[in-house]
């Protein structure tokens, strides 16, 4: 017998253990497997689902579900974040060895401010709520200022030029999953209250 043929009860009375059973046990076994899946559906989609115990004795779960495709992009947009609060906390608090590692000219609060801070902010905000899709497109538009700004940095009278083109190429990279998070999280729907 192959697999794709369908098991019969045989006419000597030996088929399987559903076929065994009379017809008003099967209908109340499919009612109650029909049951316990409404109930678990029902369960699932209240934005607080309540479970009851026993007499005087409820659980209610507080849950804030997030559908986006795929999955993995919440953990996506969660390591974006930590990653932007490293690099922020770099160019915050080592103004002078971000100057020096890629050949930046600026004075050191413009580097604060334009590279550490504005890192920091959308670090601290991803980590807190990943799914904030305007976080991520302004992160975006922070990659193309940080891309014109490396460009320009990659030039022969730059003594880092080599460093200054890695970094370029690692922000390109950042870039493109930047733009992968932002445009799934941007279709993100949420049902909770």
């Amino acid at each position: 017998m192959s697999l794709a043929e369908p098991t019969t009860a045989k006419p000597d009375g030996k088929g399987s253990f559903f076929s065994k059973l009379p017809s008003q046990a099967t209908d109340t076994f499919d009612r109650v497997a029909r049951g316990s899946r409404e109930a678990f559906e029902r369960i699932a989609r209240q934005p607080h689902p309540r479970l009851t115990l026993g007499k005087d004795r409820d659980v209610v779960i507080h849950t804030d579900r997030v559908r986006a495709k795929p999955a993995i992009s919440p953990t996506l947009s969660m390591n974006i974040g930590a990653n932007a609060v490293l690099l922020g906390i770099w160019g915050t608090l080592f103004p002078g060895h971000v100057k020096k590692t890629l050949g930046i000219k600026a004075p050191e609060p413009v580097v604060q401010a334009v590279f550490g801070a504005r890192e920091l902010w959308t670090g601290f905000t991803l980590a807190g709520d990943p799914t904030k899709s305007e976080v991520l497109w302004a992160r975006v538009a922070g990659d193309v200022f940080d891309i014109v700004a490396l460009k320009a940095l990659d030039n022969r009278h730059n003594p880092k030029r080599g460093t200054a083109r890695a970094a370029l190429g690692f922000v390109l990279f950042v870039t493109a999953l930047d733009v992968i998070a932002a445009s799934r999280m941007t279709n993100v729907k949420r049902n909770c209250l």
